[in-house]
């Protein structure tokens, strides 16, 4: 057998020295040896496409890599391969779960090179997946807290911008005036103060605080505070009204002050603008940035998704496709579980039960090593030398027996080895027996065969001639 061969045949998980016994079996695990090669090339350069395509791996950098994957992927079909069972009554059961894990491979391994096909509509889809994308940022800026500042602050320098421009004839808007601002902080942290104190002045005087219920000390105090948190509310609120009115007053020191006002805060509105607008152009220039990037397996998996859902012809391609890579890569447990028991599984299971017959008897032996299996036969039954048989339990060995070995170690001679040279004699071989066992063989040897043979071997004269048990 080649080397290529020998290969092959070791990639199956054949065992050599059973399958040399059987050489017509060789042609089917040598297929069987190529179905896995297949897969594992398949593999490699499905994980090469992803590493390269998905994920903008560099390509020589991610050869060793996929070459890799295909090794344990070749490892793995090698194992559900051969932990196949060898009879038929528990196979299918067993082959199950094997199976499945096979089709899981399959997907993982087909989903790559599906993607590699359709390469050129998918970067197509991908643009439009990325514009709306974008497009949904905007829409959701427009919305956000980052956006509100900016409009604020814009208002702010666009109302400041116009008291300059008309010399202080433009009224500021109150929001935008800091002593307003500070007033109306003031007010709303007041009215939260009035309102706790008013609910713990009518908890107070009907109850249900765990205070005594009544116009008592406790309520008249709440009561006292609550007043004095209107007042100020009172004085907060009119303080806010005249500071209005002093805004919108068009007299000529209204309008001085107005525009000494706006030119000293326009700086710091510009400012908090800007910064607001950094922000928000920080968020678009970074979410740009990220969508563009964008090129990986799952952007990859919804464009072709979507181009599915819409294409009908597209949709059956891909799913042919999908479904030969995966008929592919489910090839080697598939014909193994198709395939008949031959003459290397009866072996086989032959094999094994010697080796564990052997492995028992070599464990009865309390560690004299192994059985010997070297004749022809294949016994490994013990016999009476055997440690494992004399050590066995209720083992005795018979008196004459141990008697009749000790008269024969006291008695016997041991040969020399010039006896023949000594004796001045020598070993003459006797005629052949032709009345003994010998006959028949001596009898059919000289006779010539009727039968007419496509191929046959000439010898001094004769057919030499073979026959089998059942001839004879």
């Amino acid at each position: 057998m080649s080397k290529i061969g020998r290969g092959l045949v070791s990639i199956s998980g054949a065992r050599a020295e059973v399958l040399a016994l059987c050489p017509t079996e060789r042609i089917k695990f040598q297929s069987l040896g190529w179905a896995i090669l297949i897969t594992c090339g398949m593999a490699t350069v499905s994980m090469w496409f992803a590493l390269t395509s998905a994920m903008g791996f560099s390509p020589v950098l991610s050869f060793p890599v996929a070459v890799l994957w295909g090794l344990i992927i070749m490892g793995i079909d090698r194992w559900l391969v051969t932990s196949m069972p060898l009879d038929g009554k528990r196979k299918l059961a067993i082959a199950v779960p094997r199976l499945a894990l096979a089709i899981l491979l399959g997907s993982i391994i087909s989903t790559p090179i599906v993607l590699r096909i359709f390469e050129s509509e998918i970067n197509n889809q991908i643009s439009i997946i990325k514009e709306n994308n974008e497009a949904q940022f905007l829409n959701s800026q427009q919305h956000s807290s980052v956006q509100t500042r900016v409009a604020a602050a814009q208002a702010k320098v666009t109302n400041l911008q116009q008291v300059i421009d008309s010399r202080g004839s433009v009224a500021i808007n109150p929001a935008n005036d800091k002593v307003v601002q500070g007033l109306t902080t003031q007010l709303t942290s007041e009215r939260k103060v009035a309102s706790q104190d008013y609910h713990a002045w009518q908890c107070q005087l009907y109850g249900g605080c765990g205070a005594p219920k009544g116009s008592g000390p406790l309520a008249a105090a709440s009561k006292a505070r609550y007043v004095a948190d209107e007042n100020q509310i009172t004085s907060l609120t009119s303080q806010i009204q005249t500071r209005e009115t002093t805004l919108q007053s068009t007299s000529a020191g209204a309008q001085q002050s107005r525009l000494q006002q706006a030119q000293d805060a326009m700086p710091a509105a510009q400012a908090q603008f800007k910064a607001a607008q950094a922000e928000e152009d920080s968020l678009l220039n970074n979410f740009q940035a990220t969508n563009s990037a964008t090129n990986g397996l799952l952007i990859r998996l919804k464009a072709l998704d979507q181009l599915s859902t819409r294409d009908s012809t597209l949709q059956t391609a891909r799913l042919l496709l999908f479904l030969l890579f995966l008929v592919i890569e489910v090839l080697p447990v598939t014909v193994k579980l198709l395939q008949p028991q031959g003459n290397y599984e009866k072996i086989l299971r032959k094999e094994i039960e010697m080796e564990s017959r052997n492995a028992r008897w070599s464990m009865r032996g309390r560690g004299s090593g192994p059985v010997a299996t070297g004749d022809v036969n294949g016994d490994s039954r013990p016999t009476m030398t055997d440690d494992g048989f004399r050590g066995a339990p209720g083992y005795q060995q018979d008196p004459i027996d141990a008697e009749i070995k000790q008269v024969w170690d006291q008695t016997r001679v041991v040969p020399v080895s010039t006896w023949e040279s000594r004796a001045n004699t020598g070993y003459v071989p006797a005629e052949p027996d032709i009345t003994g066992p010998q006959r028949l063989h001596h009898d059919l040897s000289g006779m010539h065969d009727s039968r007419s043979f496509a191929r046959s071997e000439e010898r001094q004269g004769s057919v030499e001639r073979r026959y089998a048990d059942d001839d004879l």
